[in-house]
């Protein structure tokens, strides 16, 4: 396990400026959703989809927790199974600190090095059971939802919203989770 985590960080740093510069248009400005209210990304959710991201080399089943905590902050908790469903569960844990509505830098705590990934909350689901997110840079582009099987018609508006800003649509792949 220690020499695949030490394969993926290394997979990290050698792909990440790639990636961000194929999947996302940087001359389009990603624009937060400004009504948005953290509060709403408090709980459990299961990324349905994702562009490639540095964070996430061969994830599959990955969920996404927030929890607040006693400061002004979020916890977040990324739980990735490495290689397949049932593979070794790596976490990928993080603060996130709200800059402006929407708007979050966040510090992944073993990744520290990498220093604050800007993340944007750019479209949300009426019922507020769906958000799409991305950074200004494209390192990431994730549709995160409370259920692992989301109606198609709302991740396809969460897939174009993010298209909408500049994320190219062929670059997102849906997250397998179990049935």
């Amino acid at each position: 396990m220690v020499l695949r985590a030490a394969s993926f960080f290394v997979a990290l740093l050698t792909t990440l400026p790639a990636q961000a510069q194929s999947v996302r248009d940087l001359d389009t400005p990603l624009v937060a959703l400004s009504s948005f209210d953290r509060s709403r990304l408090i709980g459990d959710f299961y990324e349905v989809a994702q562009t490639p991201t540095f964070l996430e080399q061969d994830c599959y089943g990955t969920t996404v927790k927030i929890e607040e905590r006693d400061d002004s902050r979020l916890t977040m908790r990324i739980g990735c199974h490495v290689g397949a469903l049932d593979g070794p569960l790596l976490p990928i844990d993080g603060i996130m600190v709200e800059t402006a509505p929407g708007v979050f830098l966040v510090r992944l705590i073993r990744m520290a090095h990498l220093g604050n990934l800007p993340l944007v909350v750019i479209w949300e689901a009426e019922d507020a059971n769906m958000v799409a997110l991305g950074a200004p840079r494209g390192e990431i582009g994730w549709v995160w939802s409370r259920t692992a099987h989301p109606e198609p018609s709302a991740l396809e508006a969460a897939r174009q919203a993010l298209v909408a800003q500049g994320y190219r649509a062929s670059a997102f792949r849906s997250v397998e989770h179990a049935p």
